[in-house]
Parts: C-alpha cells; sequence; structure tokens
C-alpha cells in the first residue's frame, strides 16, 4: 500500500503525464560510420582491394535494419548507401550526428543510437577483438569538446545500453573482449541527443580478423548480436516522478512495483518495452480526495470496500472499475439479454462496439444513449458551443441565447447590465443583479470606448436601461455619455473600491436569506457561486484574506453564510469574525478552486435541477461572468474547468448525471481543451 500522497495537483499529473508516454514509441538510429570520401580504416587489404571500414560498417548496419524488422522498434539510417555528409571530416561528424538527432526529435528517451565501426591500429597487426565506447560526461571531458545537454541526462542508460550490446557481441563473435570503454568523448555519442554507444566489432589491421569481418557470416553474427542487446535494453520497468524525472530502472515489474511503493510521491511505472504505462488503480473519496494507489485492481477494490463513498479508477483507461456510491448506470444489452453492467460509459461502449445487435440503456432514465442494432437513440447530450471571437463577443452570443428574439414587447424592465472585459474586481459580485433587473443579460466592453457589436446588440434586445459596474477605470466616462447620446438610460454602481462597490451591489437586494463570502482579491470562487446566489436569492460579500468590513459583518448578521474557498482564501481570523455575527456559517473550501466548486456544487446539488448545464473555464473571469445570467435563466448548475478534470468536480458530475438526464451542455468560452469537453459530455450521457 502506498503511503498517503500529497493531494494538490495529482490528477493534472495523471492526465497530462501519462499522454506524453502514450505517444512514445520504440526507436533506434543506426549509424554506419564513415562512407563516401571518408574510407575509415583501409585495414590489412584495403589499400589493395579498395574494402575499407566504411563498407563493412554498411553491411553490417543493413543487416541490423533488416533483423530489426517485427521487432516493435522503428528503425532509423544515417546513411544506406556509400555517402559522406561533408567533405570536411569534423564537419561530416558535425552533419551526420544532426541527421540522427532529428529522427529522435520528441522521442529522444525511447530512442537509441548505436554507431558502428571496425577498428584499426598501426602498432601491431596481432591486435583484435571488440570495444563498446560510451560517453559518461566525465573522464575525457574537454570544455573545447563540450557535449549535448540533453545528452549528459542519459548517461545512465548509456552504460546500460553498452551493457547489453558488448557482452552479446563478443560472445556471438567468440573474439576477444577489450571492454567497454568511457575514456573518449566521441563526437557521435557525446553529441547524441538520446542514450549512445559507439561498437568496434573487430581491428580490420589484423589479417586474420579481417578475413572474418568480410565473411557474410560475421556480419550476420554481428547484426543478430547488436539486435539481441537493442531488444534487450528496451526490457525494464522505468519510475518516474511527477516532473517525468526518471526515478530508478528495474528488470521486472514486480521490483518496480515495490520501490513505486515505498514512494511518498505520486509516480509512474513505465513499461519500456511494451510502451506503455503500467496499470495504476487510484481509490478516490466522493468528494475527490485520493487515498491510496494500487497496483492491482484486487488490492485496490478489497482497501476500497473498507471506506465508504469510494471508487476505483484504472488510471490507465479513466474507468472507474468499482464504486460503492455510483450507481452502474450503463447496461449494455446484445439483443434482449443485458452482458454486463458498468460505472463508465466509455468501458460500456468498449464492450458495446465488440459485439453485433448491441445497446446501452442508461438505466436512471432507461433511454437507449447507444446501440449498432438499428434502434433508435432516445436521448441525446447535445453541446451548444457559445464561443466569441473574443471576451466582449462571447457575452453577446450568451446574451442572443438567452434572448434569441430580444427583450419580449411585454417586458417590464428592459435592461442590460455592462462590465469591464477588463478586470473583474468590480464586476465579482455583480450576478445577483440580474435577479434585480429583470433577469438581465451581462454584457462586457472595454473601458473606454462603447463596442460597435455591443452597441448593435443593445439594438437588437430592445434595451432602454443600462446598469453599469464600477468607476471610470472599469467603464469610462465616454462609454455613460455615448450612451446616454444613443437615448438609454443609465445607471452606475461603484464604489472608491471593490469593496465599496460590492456594498453598493448588495444594497440593492432585497430578501436576502443567506450569503457566501468569497475572496475579492481571487476571482474564482465568488464567480462559481454566482448562479447558485443569484437563484437562492443570496448575495455574495467579498473580503480581504485577513480582513472583512465592518459593514459587510452588518450585512451577514443572523443570516446563513457560506465561506467559499480554504483558509488560504479567507483566514481563520475573517471565519470567526463571521461567526460573532451569525451562528449559521459553514466553509465550502477544497485544495483549489476546482475542489471548492466541487463542495459549493454538492451543497447545492438538490436546489438546482436541470436538464442543462453550462460549461466555462475557470481560469479567467470574463466568460464565466456571462455565462452566470445563463445558468440562473435556466436554473442550472454552471461548471468551471481548468486544463484537466478535476477528481472532484468528475465525481459530482457522475452523481449529478445518474440523478438527473441532462440533455444539453452550454460551453461558453472557447480555451478550454476538446478532450476535456469531450470527456464531460460522455459524462452526462
Amino acid at each position: 500500500m502506498i503511503k498517503k500522497l500529497f493531494e494538490l495537483c495529482l490528477f493534472s499529473f495523471a492526465l497530462f503525464f501519462v499522454p506524453g508516454f502514450v505517444a512514445a514509441e520504440k526507436a533506434v538510429v543506426i549509424d554506419p560510420g564513415h562512407g563516401g570520401k571518408h574510407t575509415g580504416t583501409c585495414g590489412y587489404s584495403g589499400k589493395s582491394t579498395r574494402y575499407c571500414e566504411r563498407d563493412a560498417n554498411l553491411s553490417v548496419a543493413l543487416k541490423l535494419q533488416e533483423k530489426l524488422k517485427g521487432t516493435g522498434i522503428k528503425v532509423y539510417m544515417t546513411r544506406t548507401t556509400d555517402v559522406d555528409f561533408s567533405d570536411n571530416i569534423s564537419q561530416d561528424l558535425v552533419n551526420r550526428t544532426k541527421v540522427a538527432n532529428e529522427y529522435a526529435k520528441g522521442n529522444n528517451d525511447e530512442t537509441i543510437f548505436i554507431s558502428v565501426h571496425h577498428n584499426g591500429t598501426t602498432s601491431s597487426s596481432s591486435i583484435n577483438g571488440i570495444e563498446t565506447y560510451l560517453y559518461n560526461g566525465v573522464d575525457h571531458y574537454k570544455e573545447e569538446y563540450p557535449h549535448d545537454p540533453l545528452q549528459i541526462t542519459y548517461l545512465n542508460d548509456n552504460k546500460r545500453l553498452a551493457n547489453e550490446v558488448h557482452d552479446r557481441v563478443v560472445d556471438y563473435l567468440g573474439t576477444a573482449d577489450r571492454g567497454i570503454q568511457e575514456d573518449q568523448s566521441l563526437y557521435v555519442i557525446r553529441n547524441a541527443q538520446m542514450p549512445a554507444v559507439l561498437v568496434e566489432l573487430g581491428y580490420m589491421t589484423n589479417p586474420d580478423e579481417e578475413a572474418k569481418i568480410k565473411t557474410s557470416s560475421y556480419q550476420n553474427k554481428a547484426a543478430e548480436a547488436l539486435k539481441d542487446g537493442i531488444v534487450e535494453y528496451f526490457k525494464v520497468f522505468e519510475v518516474y516522478d511527477e516532473n517525468k524525472n526518471k526515478l530508478q530502472t528495474f528488470e521486472t515489474e514486480n521490483e518496480a512495483v515495490n520501490y513505486a511503493k515505498k514512494q511518498n510521491e505520486y509516480v509512474t511505472i513505465w513499461d519500456k518495452d511494451n510502451q506503455e504505462v503500467v496499470p495504476r488503480y487510484s481509490v478516490w473519496n466522493k468528494t475527490g480526495s485520493l487515498n491510496e494507489i494500487f497496483y492491482t485492481a484486487f488490492d485496490a477494490m478489497n482497501y476500497s470496500n473498507t471506506k465508504s463513498n469510494t471508487r476505483v479508477v484504472n488510471d490507465k483507461t479513466g474507468w472507474t472499475i468499482s464504486s460503492n456510491y455510483l450507481p452502474k448506470n450503463y447496461h449494455v444489452y446484445v439483443g434482449d439479454k443485458k452482458i454486463g453492467e458498468y460505472y463508465d460509459y466509455n468501458q460500456a461502449l468498449s464492450e458495446a462496439e465488440d459485439q453485433d445487435d448491441a445497446k446501452i440503456i442508461r438505466q436512471s432514465s432507461n433511454d437507449i444513449i447507444w446501440s449498432n442494432n438499428g434502434e433508435p437513440i432516445t436521448k441525446h447530450t447535445g453541446l451548444n458551443e457559445l464561443i466569441g471571437q473574443d471576451r466582449v463577443d462571447t457575452s453577446i452570443k450568451v446574451s442572443k441565447q438567452l434572448y434569441p428574439n430580444g427583450f419580449p414587447t411585454e417586458k417590464a424592465q428592459k435592461t442590460v447590465i455592462l462590465a469591464t472585459g477588463g478586470k473583474f474586481a468590480d464586476a465579482l459580485s455583480a450576478t445577483p443583479l440580474t435577479n434585480v433587473y429583470g433577469h438581465a443579460p451581462i454584457l462586457l466592453n472595454w473601458s473606454n470606448t462603447l463596442k460597435g457589436n455591443v452597441q448593435q446588440e443593445l439594438i437588437r434586445l430592445k434595451a432602454n436601461k443600462v446598469i453599469i459596474i464600477g468607476g471610470p477605470e472599469a467603464i469610462d466616462p465616454q462609454v455613460e455619455q455615448k450612451l446616454n447620446q444613443l437615448g438609454y438610460q443609465t445607471e452606475r454602481i461603484e464604489g472608491e473600491d471593490r469593496y465599496k462597490t460590492n456594498e453598493q451591489i448588495l444594497n440593492k437586494l432585497s430578501n436576502v436569506t443567506g450569503y457566501f463570502v468569497a475572496s475579492g482579491s481571487r476571482f474564482p470562487d465568488a464567480l462559481s457561486v454566482g448562479p447558485i446566489a443569484t437563484s437562492q436569492n443570496w448575495g455574495i460579500v467579498l473580503s480581504d484574506l485577513n480582513k472583512i468590513s465592518g459593514s459587510a459583518l452588518s450585512t451577514v448578521q443572523g443570516k446563513e453564510v457560506n465561506i467559499v474557498g480554504g483558509t488560504a482564501v479567507i483566514s481563520s481570523h475573517v471565519e470567526n469574525q463571521i461567526k460573532s455575527k451569525t451562528s449559521v456559517v459553514q466553509r465550502l473550501g477544497g485544495a483549489d478552486r476546482y475542489e471548492t466548486l466541487a463542495k459549493v456544487l454538492w451543497e447545492f446539488k438538490d436546489q438546482m435541477k436541470s436538464n442543462e448545464m453550462i460549461v466555462s473555464t475557470g481560469e479567467n473571469f470574463p466568460d464565466a461572468l456571462t455565462a452566470a445570467p445563463l445558468a440562473v435563466g435556466k436554473n442550472s448548475l454552471m461548471v468551471l474547468m481548468g486544463e484537466n478534470y478535476n477528481k472532484s468536480v468528475e465525481s459530482f458530475i457522475q452523481v449529478y448525471s445518474a440523478e438527473q438526464s441532462v440533455n444539453n451542455i452550454h460551453l461558453v468560452g472557447g480555451t478550454l481543451d476538446n478532450q476535456l469537453i469531450n470527456e464531460v459530455v460522455t459524462d452526462l450521457k
């Protein structure tokens, strides 16, 4: 059992880190040394036969390329014919290394470099045998011969690759073992941007060994040895930390798992041979906190069974495979026979797609949501994208969704709320005003001039009044003057700072039954509760981390209060001040903005029932601000997303979907990743 893990950023790591491995593939760059004008050693007889090192290198390399077929290892060759890379020998080395590195680009960790050579010496014709060279970053290092910075990260891999290759070559060829050499800073291996070795497959200056080197039998054995060494190199399990730093390499999965269990951080085991992550099974509780990680489903489910409100997730597939709070909502049928029940739609789909005459039924609503048997789909989850060219244009698209035909003639208040698209401060607590002014849309505008498309939207809506939020720094007086000239009645709600503006907004509210207290310096918490506050007739009070105004304390006196966010955004000191004014106080706070959002959603889940849902980004404020009136109009929840699918939010959506059939998702703004949106749509099927 792994020890308790750090909960911050864990799931974002799982989503970000694993796909980097998934895109990888085993590869080798084979470099037949020399070539063309650069013959290398011509050995004992080469001066008369013209069969030199370049020729032997290429022969072995081509045979190695052929033998690697069917191994699952992609092969690149720096050359396949007798060519050089430059007239100048030094530049030849530079150019061939550039070619090799280009092949490895983007897949460096899973690519290796083998430079094939044959040796020669003038000191004695009796010297023979095999040498393998690697760069160790220390011996023979000289400032005038610098290494590539990336090569220095592969020093341990160089040693392992050399060991796998060298012993096999010596054994297969049955010749002298001259050892693995680490005292040379040969250009191609010190500048390879991947694990690299250079092999010398015998001495061509030894007449007996040269005669063997020229034979097809010797070359085949050399190629076979190199092939087997390369294949064996990949048969390991690597353990990485959450920053993709390699911690250790093991020969067996069991060794890697035992090591991983002892770590105090979230680690990943990479099966290098099969190019896949060793499955982890994470046990999460209902509110999204990670309990434990296991490397077998059996252990994970046994542990989960001892805890309430937990689920087991296969980290590789993302599927929930066991839960004691989620229903198995997806039932797969073949004909009239049910063949499986699943927590996760994607798992149900993988089973159904392998069958003929199959369908998936959403058990909670008895809808057919997928079929290949001709039966019609009875529930679709639509995605309505409200994405403008910029934040101002997005606010207009939301307004058009809210009032597609403009304000109805009989509508008493034909009012629009206008806020800045530049800074969030003044508009943080403005969402409840939408009810004050007859379910008014919120449009954004830049500070110093009335945008033409905003003016056109006011005309299309048939608005007659504009409520301006914030002072002159938010919306310039010139904008207000322009609105007056166009015949619109205007009213500005402002204070000397965001907190005073907040007081003015609260003064506009009536019959308030409760208050959210949220940070005035960080936008996500206040915006996330906007639709709920508006629908429940609550106000939003802004506070500093360690200071809340006397006016705000008077406002919340005797009312129900939910503090939004942890003590890092609203301190315990402020909480105690609030508790001195009212007895009904609770904190809805998580480790980050999305954990906090999930706490709020769980708290008000039963009050917000709708077959529609609003989804927007939690990374900036404008889209969520303008989306809020749409959520209010549909009595729907607004879910904010970051770069990854937060586990707490995912858990909530899965439960909500089982209880409430969501048929339409309104995506406000275009900053969220398509894959993330697809995951949300899938969970709402």
